[in-house]
């Protein structure tokens, strides 16, 4: 369970996120949708960890956010950027073995694991190629392994659908609600309403920094006004 209480952030003088209140339950998929700059990616970065928290409590089942150091954040969360951010110089094996042995593991053990993971995503027979010999929708499954390298509770992906194609889409529909059966906690941004649609379970509507409205079943989505009109501008 993440907890989010009366988050704010603020950077450079400039407040990008303004009291933001919600739950993160596990076995669930949340997903902020709202126009570009609304603060989604603030949100889920900070959540993550990954960007400082200026007023608010983030707990992470039942911890502090800012009382974890990076390798603890790690283990709890897993963040997929939209970029994916896979190390180039790096085979799509060791992108995943990498984590591991930072946080201690052998290479062995980091290696065995790693190959289970990419065998889970379809993406095993690609473990000795690097990122640039990959698709967009290969990367992405490789960059999901790495953030489930360390078994997390929780796994952020910021812009998922947003340069798939749609059979890549609906792969990843597939594998999100794979994981969420499977206990785990999974919250994303995105502006593809085709794709919330099919995947979200709760949505929050993200306006300047706030939660506007949030809307606890995709298929409620007409009983919720802001983001009904949102949806049609």
């Amino acid at each position: 369970m993440i907890i989010v209480d009366k988050l704010t952030v603020t950077i450079n003088n400039k407040e990008l996120l303004k009291k933001i209140s919600l739950r993160l339950k596990p076995r669930t998929i949340s997903v902020f949708i709202g126009g570009s700059g609304a603060g989604k990616t603030t949100l889920l970065k900070t959540i993550a960890g990954l960007t400082p928290i200026t007023d608010g409590i983030i707990t992470v089942n039942g911890q502090q956010l800012n009382e974890l150091n990076a390798y603890e954040r790690a283990e709890k969360v897993g963040f997929v950027f939209q970029e994916f951010n896979l190390f180039a110089h790096f085979t799509a094996l060791e992108n995943c073995v990498d984590p591991l042995m930072v946080h201690g593991r052998s290479y062995e053990q980091a290696t065995e694991q790693s190959l289970k993971l990419l065998q889970n995503l379809g993406m095993k027979e690609y473990a000795d190629h690097y990122p640039g010999e990959l698709s967009g929708g290969q990367q992405q499954r490789v960059a999901i392994a790495r953030a489930l390298s360390l078994q997390p509770k929780m796994i952020l992906l910021d812009e998922p659908s947003a340069s798939l194609d749609p059979a890549n889409t609906d792969r990843l529909v597939e594998i999100l609600k794979s994981l969420a059966a499977q206990g785990l906690t999974v919250a994303l941004s995105s502006q593809d309403m085709s794709f919330v649609r099919k995947i979200a379970h709760t949505i929050y509507f993200i306006k300047d920094g706030q939660v506007a409205e949030e809307c606890e079943n995709v298929s409620e989505i007409d009983n919720c006004p802001l983001i009904k009109k949102w949806i049609g501008e």
